[in-house]
This record gives structure tokens, sequence and C-alpha cells, in this order.
């Protein structure tokens, strides 16, 4: 097997220098694309936000990493893109890796793409400005000079050195080392500084480290990224992956791509042979009726139990083609922490008590998935690694008269009126604020439109929350504002919603779990800023590169502690089925970390 990808690695590499031409495919002229999440048009970076829609979308129109995520499940380099890397350690411990990229890498639009390109990433992302737009602070300070250059102390990045047009090195803090995943420290996709600051350049001048020279600020960056008709967000014209984008219907929510003439292809040289994606959002009970009706070609991570079960019958009259797959992430019901009822672990630890945990699963999902305990999904490789040790995590089940034991000890023993509460008495418990008032137990709940799985868990909380003086007043909100009110865009509003996840293959969860306000949104979302928990979320990678046993003990020890203090509550990950017409061929997501990767393998027959 390894010389087999060895060989197409090697086939890939000597096709690249050749022109890009799309692969005949009779009448073909492209493939609808449903997706039961609707499309936010966070096409750029995930510091805008992360469903599960948009990120489909950025796979396909953001590439060339420095690092690849293999079929194996493994990562490495990405030798249509890199050239040649060299690893140094410093005398005080730093290493510097330095990179020389393939010859011949361009934009959707011809343009050349090069070192600065690369570097321009990183300025960016690591940029005040950037960080004024979103209030966020990005990973990258483990590389020499981020503070500084963050802060605007320096308009120079020291640990990013433009060594020619195709080289450039990375220095990383001897602090930040060992880490499991040490290469990624250094990943990146390049981007084109003229879509954000036409006129500028990255330069490297008297050896200070990578610089923009030309005028940056704030509003100039939020005007070519966040203009809702021409800014990079939503309409990225130049990029360097597989398609490109064709047009944004910010109203209808519908993406269309096509593909890019200049891409050399990923890491084993693939390129794309579907001449154009459409992507649009479709609901679960319309599904079957506009795959017939040939309105959708394929309906992606479908989740619904009777979907797929109608699925797989039709799939054995040959009507029908299925590919399943376990997730890498899971459902959960998410939990504001920064609020002032939910911020008690033992109100999370009550209301854990309160649902039912078979239901999803069997009502749901139908038997297509199970329930979990942890912060992890069915796909990802540790659940199975660590084997019965996953025993150790704590373990919910319905128990009215555990939540009501842990309501009482948190305090919750006062009715309206300041005397003490009975169970079973009319009205809601309260408890007694620092001032000495009385703040009642009731929960506010965003549901999304036709949200079955959201129901029934809004359903189970509201009866049992309710036999033990506690309320949950739900609210239902549009998915593009529910995940602003999620990503804390807009002020937060509510105590719970159902939301779901999937884990990228870097799973690390120190950013998740950050302290500090700077973290708190599209990076913290839980809004739990538990010093603990953010250390144990930080020790899973501070381990020897790629040292398994030691990582999985770190993810071992995270996960029991956070079940402990529960900044979600987790429900069920399932086996995500995706359902498709038979004339798409060769279409195998259960082969790839990513949809974007599986889609370049297939071919449309039509």
């Amino acid at each position: 097997m390894k010389r087999i990808l060895i060989l197409l690695l090697i086939t890939g590499l000597m096709f690249s220098a050749m022109p890009v031409t799309v692969r005949a495919t009779g009448l073909s002229q492209g493939l609808t694309v449903g997706h039961t999440t609707m499309l936010s048009g966070n096409f750029f970076s995930s510091l805008w936000g992360n469903n599960t829609a948009d990120i489909d979308v950025r796979s396909l129109l953001h590439e060339y990493p420095l690092i690849a995520q293999t079929q194996a499940g493994e990562y490495e380099l990405n030798r249509t893109v890199v050239s040649h890397i060299k690893k140094t350690t410093r005398s005080n411990g730093d290493v510097t890796y330095t990179v020389t990229l393939m010859k011949g890498l361009k934009f959707s639009d011809g343009s050349p793409i090069g070192a600065r390109d690369y570097l321009f990433s990183f300025l960016l992302f690591s940029s005040p400005q950037v960080r004024e737009l979103t209030g966020l602070t990005p990973s990258y300070e483990h590389i020499v000079g981020f503070d500084d250059y963050h802060a605007g102390k320096s308009n120079a990045f020291s640990g990013l050195r433009l060594l020619n047009e195709n080289t450039f090195s990375v220095r990383i803090k001897k602090k930040y080392l060992p880490y499991y995943y040490e290469m990624a420290y250094i990943n990146i996709n390049p981007y084109p500084i003229s879509a954000f600051l036409p006129g500028a350049k990255v330069v490297d001048e008297n050896g200070r480290g990578a610089s923009i020279k030309g005028e940056v600020n704030k509003d100039l960056l939020h005007a070519s990224i966040m203009d809702t008709k021409t800014g990079y967000l939503s309409h990225p014209k130049v990029t360097s992956g597989p398609y490109r984008l064709l047009s944004y219907d910010e109203q209808a929510h519908v993406a269309e791509l096509e593909i890019n003439p200049y891409y050399l292809g990923n890491y084993q040289g693939q390129r794309p042979s579907i001449p154009r994606l459409t992507f649009r959002q479709v609901y679960n009970q319309d599904i079957h009726e506009q795959i017939a009706q040939g309105q959708i070609d394929l309906v992606n991570k479908v989740t619904d139990g009777e979907i797929i079960d109608k699925a797989l019958a039709l799939q054995k009259a040959g009507k029908l083609a299925v590919s399943a797959y376990p997730r890498t992430g899971a459902g959960f019901l998410a939990i504001a922490n920064e609020r002032p009822v939910t911020s008690s672990v033992k109100v999370r630890q009550a209301l854990a008590f309160c649902l039912d945990y078979d239901v999803l699963p069997r009502e749901f999902l139908k038997g297509h998935g199970e329930k979990i305990y942890g912060y992890y999904g069915l796909g990802q490789w540790m659940p199975e690694a660590v084997g019965d040790d996953l025993s150790q995590l704590s373990r919910y089940q319905l128990d009215l008269a555990k939540a009501d034991q842990l309501l009482t000890e948190d305090g919750w023993v006062y009715d309206e009126t300041g005397n003490k509460y009975e169970q079973g008495d009319a009205g809601l418990r309260h408890r007694k604020t620092e001032d000495g008032a009385l703040q009642p137990l009731s929960l506010k709940m965003l549901v999304t439109p036709q949200n079955k799985a959201g129901y029934l868990v809004l359903d189970m909380l509201s009866e049992n929350l309710g036999k033990i003086g506690g309320e949950v007043v739900s609210e239902e909100v549009s998915l593009d504002k529910a995940f602003r009110q999620y990503y804390r865009q807009d002020q937060r509003d509510f105590d719970l919603f159902f939301m779901g996840t999937n884990f990228v293959y870097f799973f690390n969860p120190a950013d998740i779990y950050r302290q500090g306000e700077e973290y708190q949104g599209t990076m913290n979302t839980s809004g739990l800023q538990d010093p603990k928990l953010a250390d144990l979320a930080r020790a899973v990678t501070r381990v020897s590169y790629r040292n398994r046993e030691a990582f999985l003990k770190g993810w071992l020890e995270f996960q029991t502690y956070w079940t402990e203090v529960l900044p979600m509550i987790p429900l069920y990950s399932n086996t995500y089925h995706d359902l498709y017409t038979p004339d798409l061929k060769d279409y195998h997501p259960e082969l790839y970390w990513n949809w974007g990767t599986a889609i370049l393998y297939a071919t449309l027959d039509r």
C-alpha cells in the first residue's frame, strides 16, 4: 500500500507541471449538493464562524496547505506544494523550519503563489487589526515575535523570514515544544494580499522579519473582508483550492463553484473532474422528493434515521446510492457557561440528569448512532484506542432525584416569596444571589426551525426540569441568527442550544477552553473559564512528536475532568449517510477525512 501511495505521489508530481485539463464527463454540467445545515457565507476563516456547510465550501476554495491530511488518517508534507523542508534547532531550543515551495503554484486568477503569500496569511491572522475585527487572538503565539506583532508593538513578525520568492522560514519557541503535531505548527494556506490590501506587499527589511509594506488598518480590512457584496468572507474570488467561487446568494444561501483551472492537485496530485458544484440547504422532509425530481444530486451528512432507512431501501432497489461513515463529531446540548444560572457546575450536572440519553439514538437516529460520554466522536481514533478506559468518564442518566439533590446543594431552596421550596409546590424554585435577590430557575433555550432532534431535547428538558421546580423557555430562531448567538457575535441571550460539532484532524482542545476574554466567542464558544480544564486541554498535545501513548493519556485525563465540569452535555455521535444519484461514481467519503477531499476523486457520469 505504501508503494502504491508513493507511486501515486510521484505520478501526481510529474503531471503537476502539465497544463490543467478537465476530464471528460459526457454531458455533465455539474452536481447540486444539498446540506441540512444552511450556508452562512463564512467562506474564508473559522474566526467568523464554523458551521459544517461553510467548512465544506471552504475546503474546496482554499487549499495548498504545507501539511496534508492523508487518506490513511495521518499527516505528511504536501509534496504538491513543498519542494524541500529543513528543520534546525537553535542553541536556546527554538526550532526553525525552512520551507522551499514548488514552482508553478497559482491562484484561481492565474497569479503566482509564492513565499510572500504564505507569510501574508500568518501576518494577516496575527495582526492587531484582525483582532479588532473579531475580538479574537489566533493560535500563532508559538511563533517567535508573535506577541509584539499581535500587540502592535512591532510591524515586523520576527519569527517569520522571507528568504527568497520561493523560500521562507518559521521559528517556533522552545516553550511550545514538545508538540504532538509539531509540523502542524507551520501549516497554513496561502491568501492573496491584493484581495485584502491592494497595493501592499510582504517584505523582510534588514532581517527584522516579515512585515506588510503599505497601508494596513482596521477600516480597510473591514471593507475588504466584511462587505456583504464583495468582501472576501462571503465572496472570495481569488483562491487556491480545486474550485473557485462563481457566485453566492446571501438571501437564498446558495453558492455556485466551478473548477479552478490553475489547481495542480492535492497532496496526491488529484484534481476534480465535476465541472460545477451548487450548494444549497435542504430540509430533511424534502430530501427524497428533491433527489427523485433531480433538484438535488447529493445530500451530505444526513443524520435523521427515518430518512436514512428509506434511503437504504431505495439503495437495495438500485434507485439511490448511499455511503456511510462514522462522524468525527457529535451532537451536544451546548451551554452558555457565562450566563448567571448556567455558570454553576451543579446546575449543569442537574440538567444532565434531566435527560434520557436513549431517546435520540432511538427516535431520531433510528439506531444509526449511539450515546457518548465526552467530547469526542465515533469517527475519531482516540475512543477506540483507549478502549475500556473510557469507562472512567462520568456517565449521566435520567435521575430526577439526583438532579433535585444537586439543585438543593446549589442553593435552589426558596420559593418566589423566599420561603422554603418543597418539591411539588406551584411556581419555580429560587436561589439567593450575592445581593440577596431571589433568582428563579428559568432557562432560555434556542431551537432552530424544523430541528427534530432539538425539539426532542427541548421536550425532555421542559418536562423533567418542570417536575423539580424549573422551567425552560424556548424560542425558535433562524439558523444564521442561531450561529451568531452561539459564536457570541451578537450579545448572547440564551442559556442552552442544541448544536453539533465536527472535530478537525489536528485535535487540540487547548484553544477551545482557553481563559481570557480575548478568546471568548468563536474560539471558546462555551464561555467556561476553568483553569484546570484549560491546563488539561493544553496538556493533551504538549507531548513528544507523535507519541501516541502520551497523547492518549492526556486525552483521557482531559475527557475525565471535562465530564465533571460539563461545558456542554454530550448527547450522541452517529454514522453519517450521504445520499446521492447513482450517476455519481467513485464517491467514497468514508475513505477521506473531509468531504472536500472525497469529491476530488468522484466523477459524474451522465
